[in-house]
């Protein structure tokens, strides 16, 4: 399995200063998994520190052919995700 990412997430690690590790981190050891309905990408989250503090961090991704590409990551707050799996846009994975 090969996990790579995309410019846009390569973009998004500089302008936000995040580790570039974080993304594989939260892909192979995540503390919440969910299905975005809209964009038809899978979430996995897991709370990373940044900037300071103990955060939830979100990546965004796709599974090809036993193959990973992830698409982009952010921090999110607990009250977002709530909002989303409450909306139905996220639903839960195991």
């Amino acid at each position: 399995m090969e996990i790579t990412y995309t410019d846009h997430l390569r973009l998004r690690l500089k302008i936000r200063r995040i580790p570039e590790n974080y993304p594989k981190i939260i892909y192979e050891k995540p503390e919440q998994k969910f299905f975005d309905n809209l964009e038809g990408t899978s979430i996995a989250i897991k709370k990373l520190d940044y900037n300071k503090k103990l955060r939830n961090m979100m990546i965004a991704y796709e599974e090809k052919e036993g193959d990973v590409e992830i698409i982009t990551i952010h921090p999110i707050t607990d009250e977002r995700i709530v909002n989303r799996t409450i909306s139905k846009r996220w639903t839960k994975n195991e």
